[in-house]
């Protein structure tokens, strides 16, 4: 039933008693009238139904009645609602090696697909260190911002482009100590910098929905194990790991896999998200794999994920 459909029955009601009347099925058939002249006859039919005591107070009934009928016409303006979409798609092309089995490490994007309310944001640190002397060992002895996380990638001068951070071997997690990183050199004490692209950062307060999409590949002729889970704002999620058993090389072949699931997260404005994972043997990576042919196919990325809020919080 129309809004005003509704009113104008509630308004029938009301002026018939309530119920208390007696009503006749003709007086309930009467709709909404169209012109001023209708609205006026409609309104003394109804006065007369009630028994007005006096003309005084039917004339009032009446101006009353027909205040509610024209209101009958009005209707709240349409107000266009503008989307506010939260959700976003990211991926990389890139190989996500592992350096150490007893490391965990975050997957990394290079390409923002889509960005709506969600951002992709980098893990950052500086630091003061050594590398060497021709060795993959880097000493840090200060640190002006961080922490130092495992799979940075670092540069300064005089470090060589695409170094990343394997491991630390000593000193508390993330701070000063040593080391190791993934090219062998020397370089004196200099300022360097780590980034990572592992963040994503949640604009909005809900349930968010996080589905990932894994291409390993698995060089060695044994099968190998890896692992991925979820961390919020730096600390792991209970219960969200899964172990996936990557196939052995074979026919001359490597063996590949795809690792997929979707997660629910409860995330407030500014929270952020990362993937991680680990493997029990450094044969098994995060793979690439470039445009092919034969039949002509697209790129495969190395990591693709997607975040979308699920449902907001009740008020």
């Amino acid at each position: 039933m129309s809004r005003e459909w509704y009113r104008f029955f509630f308004n029938l009601f009301n002026l018939t008693g309530a119920g208390d009347n007696w009503t006749s099925l003709q007086d309930v058939q009467v709709g909404p009238p169209g012109s001023l002249d209708d609205q006026f006859a409609a309104a003394q039919q109804l006065a007369g139904v009630l028994g007005a005591p006096d003309s005084s107070a039917q004339e009032s009934q009446i101006a009353v009645l027909q205040s509610q009928v024209q209101g009958l016409s009005l209707m709240p303006p349409l107000t266009p609602q503008a989307p506010n979409p939260v959700f976003g798609a990211f991926y990389s092309t890139v190989n996500q090696p592992d350096g150490s089995t007893t490391t965990a490490y975050p997957l990394v994007y290079d390409t923002i697909q889509i960005e709506r309310n969600v951002e992709l944001q980098d893990r950052t640190a500086t630091f003061t260190a050594t590398l060497g002397p021709a060795s993959t060992t880097m000493t840090v002895t200060a640190i002006s911002a961080g922490p130092i996380y495992p799979g940075m990638v670092i540069a300064g001068t005089g470090v060589t482009a695409g170094t990343y951070i394997v491991s630390q071997t000593t000193g508390t997690d993330g701070s000063t100590g040593n080391y190791v990183v993934s090219t062998s050199q020397t370089v004196g004490s200099t300022t360097i910098t780590g980034t990572c692209k592992s963040k994503i950062v949640a604009r909005a307060a809900g349930t968010y929905n996080v589905q990932f999409s894994i291409q390993f590949v698995n060089t060695d002729a044994s099968i190998h194990d890896t692992d991925v889970w979820l961390r919020k704002n730096g600390t792991n999620v209970a219960g969200t790991n899964s172990q996936f058993s990557v196939p052995n090389r074979h026919g001359g072949i490597d063996g590949h896999l795809i690792g997929a699931l979707n997660l629910f997260v409860e995330l407030a404005p500014n929270d952020y998200v990362e993937l991680m994972w680990a493997t029990t043997n450094s044969a098994t990576t995060v793979q690439y794999i470039g445009p092919q042919t034969g039949p002509v196919r697209p790129a495969t990325p190395s990591v693709i994920v997607t975040i979308s809020l699920a449902s907001v919080p009740s008020v």
